[in-house]
């Protein structure tokens, strides 16, 4: 090991909060030695706590590196934020929630999406539904209302041509839909919207 100290702050008691609430607010700050283990941990690190008398802070893991700590395999805290294994469900939800906004859920199924995205349509339901609190059906749903409404703003399209364009795969779902959102037809929205 080398004879480098840990980081001494006047936060100590702060950092092992940080650590005990797994804060998100501290990752990146710092990271979390393990003496027990001689492994180094984000703040955020879902692995069993470690003992307060076990745990040295160094504000960089290289330090923690130069000190003789090995990263965590789990957390990652030696890779660039955003690429460790403990954000991965993050990373799933964002492209998940991107690809539906882009419109994938009008020409494919989850299934065939996640089988794109090379996972379970099981663990994109998850993940969205950690990250975004919603399903991907609601997602999608709430996106093709959105394009509905900017679309039923040209008098010149038709309802049909709305529901289509918008990506329902019939008018009569489209009607549904727009009903149970905002409790009214579409045309009686084209009506109240036009001035």
């Amino acid at each position: 090991m080398s004879d480098e100290k840990p980081h001494v702050d006047l936060h100590h008691t702060e950092w092992h909060h940080a650590v005990n609430t797994r804060d998100v607010a501290y990752d990146g700050v710092f990271v979390v030695a393990l003496t027990s283990t001689l492994v180094y941990c984000r703040p955020v690190c879902p692995s069993r706590l470690a003992r307060p008398e076990h745990r040295r802070f160094f504000t960089t893991w290289q330090a923690a590196n130069a000190a003789g700590y090995r990263p965590c395999r789990r957390c990652r805290p030696d890779v660039v934020s955003g690429q460790a294994p403990l954000e991965a469900v993050q990373r799933l939800a964002s492209v998940v929630a991107n690809r539906i906004t882009d419109g994938a859920l009008n020409a494919q199924s989850v299934p065939e999406l996640a089988a794109a995205l090379g996972t379970s349509d099981r663990h994109i339901r998850r993940a969205l539904k950690r990250e975004h609190g919603t399903t991907p059906a609601r997602l999608a749903l709430a996106q093709r209302l959105r394009a509905a409404t900017t679309l039923l703003a040209d008098p010149n399209r038709s309802i049909t041509d709305v529901a289509f364009a918008s990506g329902f795969g019939s008018v009569r779902r489209f009607n549904a839909a727009f009903r149970g959102q905002f409790q009214m037809s579409p045309t009686a929205w084209r009506r109240m919207q036009s001035p």
